[in-house]
């Protein structure tokens, strides 16, 4: 039980704003090619998870980046790690609260304004985040295999709506370069499993091979998902409205908007609850990952936040406070975070690794597959490209 407790928490942390923001994302690059770059990217993502869970194991216990980083290498380096996984957790739980809300707000007649509905969401967060791991790891499994249930109602319900004549296969016209760029840091945080690696490791009790299976099967479930939602919600919408799709094509919608639209194409008060349930559940269960890594990091910074209540006080606050300033926090966000991701789980780690094995010669390798000089040269390239990629967003938008 202890390793579908794991894989669910993998899973869960990962599928989460990614499934409100691909189908908006890769609307314009077409099924097929959109379908094979999620592919290659759970492949960089489950490769990039062996080599953290190599460096915790080699610590003996599982470890934050920052701690990893002063293990294997220097102070400079555990600055740059723990900079880097603290601005990961923070981006990514102010895009789940800003989801969260915009997915509530979205139902019809919904009483409460955004910010109001933020606050609240952000408080019960908080309240559960209290409770101790194996509590969140129960509500976590429940949830998250509820989810899996209404995701196949949900997708069985959109492929009987769906005409398989009239889907968007095909990229568009003007696809081009910068389009891939602007993709690419998206789809990459949408696998952002990694801030739970030294919590899952210690509650493995350094199992290497439960932690392989975790990772495995807890990335891969995401990839298989992501790719049967986007499949039926682009190809729903590109058939009933054709004009949002248009609209999604140059990413200008709301994640309400999205929502909305689905549940008024379906025509069903059964299918329009089944679209806010797996909306609000996939962003909950990602919401619990991210806080239980961001936590445990948080009490390795200093003595006052080793009181479990001041760590999760000290983790909401923050997001929250951007969730409610910054408009459409949502892509913009997510964005964000998959260039810092990409830093912290692809180059950094090859750093790290490429220390210890400098140390130790001899070095046991847990995972021989991470001796291979080209899967390390692509785990770098890919790290460099996602960089470069939302650094010239960044600066296509001043």
């Amino acid at each position: 039980m202890k390793l579908l407790g794991c894989i669910c928490l993998v899973a869960g942390t990962a599928i989460g704003a990614g499934m409100i923001a691909l189908p908006i994302s890769l609307a314009k690059f077409g099924l097929v090619l959109g379908s094979l770059l999620m592919l290659g990217t759970w492949a960089i993502s489950y490769f990039s998870a062996l080599l953290n869970l190599e460096l915790n194991l080699r610590a003996g216990k599982g470890l934050p980046l920052g701690a990893l980083s002063l293990h294997f290498s220097s102070y400079r380096a555990y600055f740059a790690g723990s900079t880097s996984l603290l601005l990961l957790c923070f981006s990514l739980l102010c895009a789940y609260l800003y989801g969260g809300a915009s997915t509530l707000v979205s139902l019809d007649e919904f009483p409460l304004s955004f910010n109001h509905t933020a606050i609240i969401f952000a408080t019960c967060l908080g309240l559960i985040m209290l409770c101790s791991i194996k509590k969140i790891d129960k509500i976590n499994r429940f949830l998250f295999l509820g989810l899996i249930l209404v995701v196949g109602f949900m997708l069985i319900g959109i492929l009987w709506h769906l005409d398989y004549s009239h889907i968007p296969a095909s990229p568009g016209l003007n696809l081009s370069l910068k389009d891939v760029n602007i993709v690419l840091p998206i789809v990459f945080t949408s696998f952002g499993f990694q801030v739970i690696f030294h919590t899952l490791t210690n509650y493995a009790n350094n199992d290497s091979v439960m932690l392989k299976k975790a990772f495995f099967w807890g990335s891969l479930i995401p990839a298989i998902v992501y790719i049967a939602w986007t499949f039926c919600v682009c190809g729903l919408i590109y058939y009933h409205d054709s004009a949002l799709f248009e609209k999604m094509t140059c990413s200008g919608i709301e994640v309400g908007e999205m929502i909305k639209a689905l549940s008024h194409i379906t025509q069903s008060p059964f299918m329009h609850y089944l679209v806010w349930v797996i909306s609000f559940l996939v962003i909950l269960t990602s919401a619990f990952g991210v806080l239980l890594g961001l936590i445990d990091t948080l009490k390795t910074k200093h003595p006052i936040l080793n009181h479990h209540w001041v760590a999760v006080i000290t983790a909401i606050i923050p997001a929250l406070c951007v969730c409610l300033v910054v408009p459409n926090a949502f892509i913009k966000v997510l964005s964000f975070a998959g260039m810092i991701l990409s830093f912290m789980a692809l180059l950094l780690p090859m750093y790290l690794l490429y220390c210890s094995n400098r140390a130790d010669n001899n070095s046991k390798y847990w995972y021989p597959v991470l001796k291979n000089p080209f899967l390390q040269l692509v785990i770098a390239g890919y790290g460099l490209w996602v960089i470069g990629s939302e650094l010239q967003n960044i600066f296509s938008r001043i």
